[in-house]
């Protein structure tokens, strides 16, 4: 049986149509939160309109002409309606703009139907008018269906529902044990809720088939993830695809068996086992660890360290054993992708058996550790702006965090500049790429902080950046990284002493360029950290 449109009468569709038989439990409602549900989100307009309208003796009121209508999702098993106001002269296509912009569901995966299910049964193409299909008036339902993003249309099968329709699904069941990705329960109490909320949209997108895209740049992996709108919400950056994990897509991945294994772990580098890493002092997989901690140690959002979490993620998209590599890529003798490495074997036989996807079913997907990064939009990076441009405490805040934290990639490419709209000539500083920093060494050199030479870090401080320095808690910073990210004490011990050589330097009226260069990095690449003997001494001493 296939679904029809009604007759040129427009007649009122029948409240126990065959609609009852759909196997779906749940009614329409938004993915993003289950509370929040089309009658919280239709109907609060419709009150709100219906209360700044004149009375109803009033003629002259445009409410007056709207066409009251009803939507009812397919899948609903208890038949409910809920009201929605349209102009008698709307079309197919702005109904479904409405509806997007209550339930923020793209108009592309919304399929409108009315009137029972008939052999003629077509969906409703957008472009024609609501008169056109005999919707005139009031009372009326449309039906509701949200679909994947390419669903094929429904057929004319006269058995029952076509495969679209069983693949459908309604707002409040968009989740999927194949594509999901959650923040991770470790760390929900110290995640903001305006987080948490952007990863329900990204949650959202992936029920609704935009898959993460893998970033155009970068050592390791780092994907976009799509609210529903296929807006970007945010960054996911696996912990096994970090340079030299084993999943790593770009190619940088262990060549012997020392590195196979390495999980999360905030602690350094503390056995004398050889660790294949882009930068001494941090183990792979232990990225994402830092980038939640900048965003931690930014208290009060000083920096303006984006807003970052751990999540747990699985999608076909993911990087895994090599999977997307192609032979000219090394996805047959790379590493631990070698056709005869032991842990790809297995993979390798699934792969072909699947085509090469790397997964055979949803439950072979990898679910993946790593942090969740709000989206910064920004007009460009400092690669492509002068120094010139930026204010003396856009400058000075970016300094403070990477001296806190000895951060040891702090590149032009790893700070987003947003135009300011009050002072359309300068720019704010946005920086991400957090993690190279609280590592287990001190071998900071002078090109590994961009800002060292900018004229911004020989002026002193001002008063807010004095007293924010001035009041950091060293000792609750370190209780935090150890209990709650697990970070190992020589860690601790460095990010304690580069924070105390920051206060004692800022009390004592020293600009930020005399404390980065004259004591905490290298001014010799080759030659050895002049604050390298200095800090050792300083933890011996004070530790």
């Amino acid at each position: 049986m296939t679904r029809g449109l009604g007759g040129g009468g427009g007649g009122r569709p029948r409240e126990d149509s065959i609609w009852s038989n759909c196997s779906s439990d749940s009614w329409l409602r938004t993915a993003a939160d289950t509370t929040h549900v089309i009658n919280s989100t239709i109907s609060t307009t419709q009150h709100n309109a219906n209360a700044s309208a004149p009375s109803p003796n009033t003629t002259t009121s445009s409410n007056n002409f709207d066409l009251k209508l009803f939507i009812k999702d397919v899948h609903d098993k208890h038949g409910r309606k809920r009201p929605l106001a349209v102009k008698p002269w709307a079309s197919i296509k702005d109904v479904k703009d409405l509806l997007a912009n209550h339930l923020h569901v793209p108009p592309s995966s919304q399929r409108l139907y009315f009137g029972p299910l008939l052999t003629s049964a077509r969906e409703l193409p957008n472009h024609r008018t609501l008169m056109d299909a005999g919707i005139y008036r009031n009372g009326e339902t449309l039906l509701l269906e949200i679909t994947r993003g390419n669903n094929v249309m429904l057929g004319g099968s006269s058995s029952g529902l076509s495969s679209s329709v069983q693949d459908s699904h309604s707002i409040s069941s968009l989740r999927t044990k194949a594509n999901d990705v959650c923040v991770s329960s470790s760390l929900l109490d110290l995640t903001p809720k305006s987080l948490q909320r952007l990863v329900q949209q990204a949650r959202r997108g992936l029920a609704l088939g935009f898959k993460p895209a893998l970033a155009p740049d970068g050592s390791g992996g780092s994907y976009f993830l799509c609210d529903a709108r296929k807006k970007r919400v945010g960054v996911f950056k696996p912990a096994d695809e970090e340079p030299f994990s084993e999943n790593n897509p770009r190619g940088y991945v262990p060549h012997d068996s020392s590195n196979e294994g390495s999980g999360v772990g905030g602690g350094g580098v503390e056995d004398d086992a050889p660790t294949e890493s882009l930068r001494q002092g941090i183990r792979p997989g232990e990225l994402c660890l830092r980038e939640v901690a900048a965003f931690i140690l930014d208290h009060d959002g000083f920096s303006d360290v984006p807003m970052t979490t751990l999540a747990e993620a699985q999608h076909p998209a993911l990087h895994v054993n090599g999977a997307n590599w192609t032979l000219s890529e090394g996805g047959a003798s790379v590493g631990v992708h070698s056709i005869s490495s032991p842990l790809s074997s297995t993979n390798l036989m699934a792969s072909a058996s699947t085509g090469g996807t790397g997964s055979s079913s949803s439950g072979d997907l990898v679910k993946k550790v790593g942090s969740f990064q709000e989206y910064v939009y920004s007009e460009c990076s400092m690669d492509d702006l002068s120094p010139s441009k930026i204010s003396v405490e856009e400058v000075h805040k970016i300094a403070i965090l990477d001296i806190r934290i000895m951060n040891a990639d702090r590149n032009v490419a790893n700070i987003m500049c947003q135009r300011i709209p009050e002072d359309p000539d300068h720019f704010r500083l946005i920086p991400i790429d957090h993690g190279y920093s609280l590592r287990s060494v001190c071998d900071v050199a002078w090109f590994d902080w961009c800002w060292l030479d900018w004229p911004q870090t020989k002026v002193p401080l001002g008063k807010k950046a004095r007293d924010y320095v001035l009041n950091l808690d060293i000792d609750e910073d370190v209780r935090l990284l150890k209990e709650r990210l697990g970070m190992g004490d020589d860690v601790l011990d460095y990010y304690r002493v580069s924070c105390m050589i920051l206060k004692s330097g800022v009390k004592a009226g020293l600009t930020l360029y005399e404390i980065a260069s004259g004591i905490l990095c290298r001014t010799d690449p080759s030659g050895e950290c002049i604050g390298a003997t200095f800090l050792d001494h300083m933890k011996d001493t004070f530790l």
